[in-house]
């Protein structure tokens, strides 16, 4: 590593003794790529024998632009840190994800200071198509504390860390709607996934909406829950219908969609309709500007419109 004294140099010359323990110096990590681990908050950089570390919530990368000179700006407290670690061998994605084997020989951990996040929009071939976020992390104003000093960086340009945009798959065209006797789930299934809806059941009153009107819940997670799910095989309707949750397929992604608000996004809507049969309603399910949100990441399968759930029977 190398390092360069840039502060107190002009009164060290001046007073003939070094009264300054607050120093800066440069990191070399530069040219190094940031990576992940794939089981926490972690995002780190090697060189070598050493590291740099920065922890911090998934949530602070949300796939969403910054306006312009107003980064995302995060204290370094509590779930934030940044931490700088010289090792005894060559630091590996195992040395910072997993059972490290090698010794520390020096760490610094920043006592102050903030970390600001430049969120812009990544596109595809087609110039026009968004497919991914690139955030840009700059540390400023942080302190470091170590052995026999404080290291302070003014401005620190961490690197960028891109995040894809997820598609699911929303392909529920040819599957049947259905529920559970004895619970309010509906669900329908395509293969390993699903989408779950469990919603006041008021929605579904036996008697038809007027045209253009339909009755209308906003989704929360308590009463009006709608969550896609993913899962690690082929699915039935035992699976969601059997007092116990069979032990296979098991579950690997939850996507649950974010709460409504009024008049604007995240509205459940219900067409009903009578049917040829004077005690059967048909019931026409909507998802109005609804996102899933799982982590930092964020889908939509109609931004600005309304997703077809599916069409629900009821009887008298």
């Amino acid at each position: 590593m190398k390092y360069f004294l840039v502060l107190l140099i002009s009164v060290l010359a001046v007073t003939g003794c070094d009264n300054g323990d607050v120093i800066v110096e440069t990191f070399n990590f530069e040219n190094v790529t940031i990576q992940k681990c794939t089981d926490s908050n972690v995002l780190y950089k090697i060189n070598a024998q050493e590291a740099l570390v920065l922890t911090t919530p998934d949530t602070n990368f949300e796939n969403t632009v910054t306006p312009a000179n107003m980064p995302r700006v995060i204290t370094i407290t509590g779930t934030t840190s940044i931490k700088y670690r010289k090792y005894s061998g060559t630091a590996t994605t195992a040395t910072i994800c997993g059972t490290p084997t090698l010794t520390v020989l020096e760490e610094w951990e920043a006592i102050g200071g903030t970390v600001e996040i430049t969120t812009t929009q990544v596109f595809g071939t087609d110039g026009t198509t968004v497919i991914a976020y690139n955030h840009n992390i700059v540390f400023k104003n942080v302190t470091f504390n170590t052995p026999d000093k404080q290291v302070v960086y003014d401005s620190y340009e961490f690197g960028n860390y891109r995040t894809d945009v997820v598609n699911l798959n929303f392909d529920y065209d040819s599957a049947t709607t259905q529920n559970c006797t004895g619970n309010t789930l509906i669900f329908k299934y395509n293969n390993n996934n699903a989408l779950l809806l469990e919603v006041d059941q008021s929605l579904f009153a036996n008697a038809a909406t007027p045209v253009g009107s339909p009755r209308t819940a906003l989704i929360n997670t308590t009463t009006n829950k709608v969550v896609y799910r993913v899962y690690t095989g082929a699915l039935n309707a035992n699976y969601f219908c059997a007092a116990i949750t069979p032990a296979t397929p098991t579950l690997t992604e939850e996507w649950i969609a974010e709460d409504g608000i009024a008049a604007t996004s995240g509205i459940i809507t219900v067409d009903t309709e009578t049917t040829i049969d004077p005690n059967v309603f048909k019931h026409t399910i909507k998802l109005y500007k609804t996102t899933f949100r799982k982590g930092i990441y964020r889908y939509s399968p109609a931004p600005e419109g309304s997703y077809t759930f599916g069409i629900y029977y009821t009887h008298l």
